[in-house]
Formats: C-alpha cells, structure tokens, sequence
C-alpha cells in the first residue's frame, strides 16, 4: 500500500503511516497453592503442625513441671533456711516426675543440707541398683570419703533390688559386709544372704545378730524378718520399709539428721517440743 503524505507549509511531504492496534494479552490463569506445589504443600502443612505440635509439647512440659523447678531451685539456694531446702527436698523425694538417677544425682551434692541430702537418697529403691548392678554396688562399695550415712542409706536399694532377684558382684558386697559400721554390714550381709544361690554363711552371720543382743539387734531382726519371707518379695520389702525407718531414730550418725524432723501421714512435719 502507497503511503499518504501530508504537505507541510514549507512545502515538504511528510510521509503518515496507519496507527497500529496494541495487543494487550490476556493474563495468565492463577493457580491454586496447592496446584503450584503439588505434594510438597502438603508436606509443608504436615511439617508446620509437627513443627506447632512440638512447641506446644515442650511449652506445656515446663509448665506442667514448674513446681518441680521451684523446689529444685529453694534447694540449691544457700540463701533459703534449712527448713525451706529440707522441705524441697522431701516433696522432691516424693515426687514420680523426679527420677531416681536426678534424686541419686542430688544426694551427692556437697553443698546442700545432710538432712536433704539423706532424705534424698532414702527415697531410692531399686531402679539403679537393678539397672546396673555392678556400677551401683562398686559405687557404694568402693567410693572413697563418703561419710557413713551416705554409704549405709544407699547400701539400702541392693537389698531392694536382691529380692527381686538382681545379682551383684560378691567382691564390693562383701566388701560393705565387712564395713566398720555394724548397720552397713547388716545391710550387706542380708544382700549375701539374698543372692542365687544363697550365702549361708551370710544367712547364719544374719540370723546369728538377731538372737545377740546389741543396739543394732532391732535392725538384724528386722533383716532378718524380711529374709524368711523370701519368695513373697512385697511383704519383703515392707520388712526393708521398716528398717529404714528404724535408722532414722536409732543409728548413731543417722539419728542427728532426723532430730528435728518425722514423717507423718506422708508429711515431713518438725518434732513437737
């Protein structure tokens, strides 16, 4: 096609091309999230509600512990009366949300009260000793400058564990056995008497002390008791129960720590007068 030209005033032609159309396309269609990612949007969902769902696990863990960490910090601070640091360590003795390795943890500490301390380690059962019975009893047979309540009350969870038929290495035991303090020996000795197969020198040794009379017959026949009543293990340790809490009023270096205090309905509570 000839282009049209427009004559100017001074004479020149200007050439004037045809206007073009704009062609403006139309938009492209948006697709849904879940069209754009395909499987990976819902793996993201999956990931963000597990990601939700553990926050509010752990956040609801601390909350539901939070008077678990009062009592564990009145205990450690020096700054707290005695009475406040022996009390958190009762209620935290009591409680099953603590376990027995933090309570075992606990008990060696240097620093705290020797009443929290002993009443810390008094709470343990079995579960360590059964658990790992050789590191358990060389621990208590073998660490050194542990003062004699230390040792006698965490000589206690062998007996507990040896009615239930745990087995521990002789050498440790007996070392306790021979123990300068009658109260461990006896511990010990009902320990040996106890194993598969029993000791039966530990088992005369055990039944001898309950007939001789001496400040620590009680606790012998108490022992004693508790290993005629071999194959009935709940009755057994009912028995131990009883000479445990026997220390409290009568074993020279355990009775001290106790002086101020007894348990009563489940409750530590200060001594009348």
């Amino acid at each position: 096609m000839e282009p049209h030209f427009r004559i100017e005033p001074n004479g020149s032609a200007q050439p004037i091309f045809p206007s073009l159309p704009i062609v403006t396309p139309d938009p492209p269609e948006r697709r849904p999230e879940r069209a754009k990612y395909g499987g990976l949007f819902y793996f993201g969902i999956a990931g963000l509600v597990a990601v939700i769902s553990l926050v509010v696990w752990f956040g609801y863990g601390v909350w539901s512990l939070r008077d678990v960490w009062a009592r564990i910090y009145v205990l450690h601070d020096a700054g707290r009366s005695e009475t406040e640091r022996v009390r958190a360590a009762f209620a935290l003795s009591r409680d099953p949300r603590v376990s027995e390795d933090q309570r075992w943890e606990m008990s060696l500490r240097r620093p705290l009260p020797t009443t929290a301390r002993y009443i810390l380690a008094e709470s343990l059962k079995s579960e360590l000793a059964a658990r790992d019975p050789s590191a358990y009893a060389n621990a208590v047979g073998k660490s050194p400058d542990w003062p004699d309540w230390l040792r006698l009350v965490l000589a206690r969870p062998l007996a507990y564990a040896a009615i239930q038929g745990t087995t521990f290495p002789r050498e440790p035991v007996q070392a306790l056995a021979a123990h300068a303090d009658p109260a461990i020996g006896l511990w010990a000795t009902f320990v040996l008497a106890s194993s598969r197969p029993a000791d039966g020198t530990a088992v005369q040794k055990l039944k001898q002390s309950c007939e001789t009379a001496g400040p620590n017959q009680e606790l012998a026949c108490l022992l004693w008791q508790a290993h005629k009543l071999t194959g009935r293990p709940a009755e057994q340790a009912k028995a131990l129960d009883q000479a445990t809490v026997w220390l409290r009023s009568y074993h020279p270096a355990v009775e001290p720590l106790w002086k101020d205090w007894r348990v009563e309905r489940g409750q530590l509570a200060p001594k009348a007068g």
